[in-house]
């Protein structure tokens, strides 16, 4: 099955010189596309191999910068015993992707001095060959950038919750998952990259060969002929004991037909996320625009579930029974996942496609879900992926998304005096007013009145394309 999100971390990636399609476009989008993979036996152990070897080389840079840590850190309080606090005598290691993809590939090839030593008296790894150099240099950087993150939070400089030092990855408790470069020039033939479709229904990559793929391929293989999608990167992640392949990279903007459709509604749409509804669409004149349905997935899945935990819970650590106990769970999660996944693009497709206009809330996601007794309805409900999906289907089609302060009372306000209820509680589903006598549905009424408001400063607050800070908010 085939999936189109954004990736946030792929425009921070893109180079500097920008890459062009064969029509002079320029490719700015960034995408990625999805596929599952069927691999052969061989091509299944090379990828639990790979992904081995990718958290081999994460914990070898924690743990060479964790030991540096506590040995500066030791010096530091020794020296300071008896007086000022001075410098340590061990320098400081670097920490950029760029030292650590050196230091590695030194450590590895033997060339180093703590480099391992072989039996046959040979140094560095001897399976090192086996596998695609990208597997290393791609965990490198990721050991990088968790390590960047866990300063930038010490130092105050990162948004959001503290980040501590990474964790060490352990086998059984980390998603099997590496990353594959495609090192290839922008602009020349797909048959000259190192990730490319060898036909429509195989997928080539380093040391792998061909690789099956489920699903059909047309629109990308046709994207990558005519030069409007350059692949950077194909991460292969195994999720419920099936491998999923990511081609991420950036594609040329859409059709000028499609961004500047004529029969959308001109008039602004408000779009009030709920739990007993997925979405509640109603315009600025009070007409209802669309009802989607609530995302129910986990609620019918959960006498699956217990089963499934109850059956786990019966095993014995390490046995097989166990590892067929814990695929059965994590397909019926897979299958939960998968189902809220397709109705949410569906209904952010159905809406983008029919508004020009769209307003909708910053709500506060990640502090509602700790509340125990609401926490499963909400996540359930898939409030932060509606609007994650919304804001990046909008840019790419040209619509404007308002987005209204979290504070804003849209519930409790009258769409028809404007009079606000301060008593209205969660249960109630119904709004009436005491002042006019409006009795009218509550997701119905939040979304008139969203579609009403307006922005203070509409410079801060309306956005035309994502970004980071609101979809850390809402995710």
């Amino acid at each position: 099955m085939l999936h189109l999100v954004p990736i946030l971390g792929a425009v921070a990636s893109r180079p500097t010189i920008p890459i062009f399609s064969h029509t002079g476009q320029v490719l700015s989008r960034a995408v990625t596309f999805q596929f599952a993979l069927d691999p052969n036996v061989e091509q299944r152990t090379l990828l639990a191999k790979c992904a081995g070897a990718r958290r081999f080389t994460v914990n070898h840079h924690l743990a060479r910068v964790k030991a540096n840590l506590d040995a500066r850190s030791a010096e530091r309080e020794s020296l300071s015993e008896g007086g000022d606090p001075l410098e340590p005598s061990t320098p400081s290691l670097s920490w950029s992707a760029f030292s650590f993809i050196n230091e590695f590939n030194a450590w590895k090839n033997g060339e180093s001095v703590d480099s391992p030593v072989n039996e046959d008296g040979s140094r560095g790894l001897v399976w090192r060959h086996e596998l695609p150099s990208d597997v290393f240099e791609c965990a490198s950087v990721d050991a990088a950038r968790a390590l960047e993150n866990f300063a930038a939070s010490r130092r105050g400089e990162r948004s959001g919750a503290a980040v501590g030092f990474p964790r060490f990855q352990a086998k059984g408790k980390v998603t099997p998952s590496f990353r594959l470069r495609n090192r290839a020039t922008p602009g020349r033939a797909p048959a000259s990259q190192p990730v490319r479709f060898s036909d429509p229904s195989h997928l080539r990559l380093p040391k792998f060969g061909p690789v099956k793929v489920f699903g059909p391929t047309r629109k990308v293989r046709r994207m990558i002929d005519l030069g409007r999608f350059h692949v950077y990167s194909a991460t292969l992640t195994q999720r419920a004991g099936r491998w999923i392949v990511s081609l991420t990279g950036v594609a040329a903007e859409l059709h000028q037909a499609e961004r500047s459709r004529s029969n959308r509604h001109a008039v602004p749409v408000g779009v009030d996320r709920g739990i007993i509804s997925l979405c509640v669409v109603a315009d600025a004149n009070g007409a209802p625009f669309e009802r989607f349905e609530g995302v129910t997935t986990l609620k019918q899945a959960l006498q699956s579930l217990k089963a499934a935990n109850r059956a786990l819970a019966r095993t014995t650590p390490g046995s097989k029974g166990r590892q067929r106990a814990r695929a059965r769970l994590a397909k019926t999660h897979r299958k939960v996942a998968n189902t809220r996944r397709h109705l949410v693009h569906q209904a952010s497709k159905t809406i983008v496609d029919r508004c020009q206009v769209l307003v909708i809330e910053d709500l506060n996601v990640a502090g509602m879900v700790k509340n125990r007794h609401l926490a499963s309805s909400i996540s359930d409900a898939a409030m932060g992926e509606l609007s994650r999906q919304l804001l990046y289907k909008a840019r790419w089609h040209g619509v404007e998304v308002r987005v209204a302060d979290r504070w804003f009372p849209s519930s409790k306000t009258c769409s028809c005096c404007g009079v606000v209820r301060n008593d209205l509680d969660l249960s109630t589903r119904t709004y009436s007013c005491g002042v006019c006598g409006l009795v009218i549905d509550r997701d119905l009424n939040a979304a008139i009145n969203l579609a009403r408001w307006r922005p203070k400063e509409s410079s801060a607050v309306t956005l035309l394309e994502p970004t980071r800070a609101l979809l850390l908010s809402t995710a």
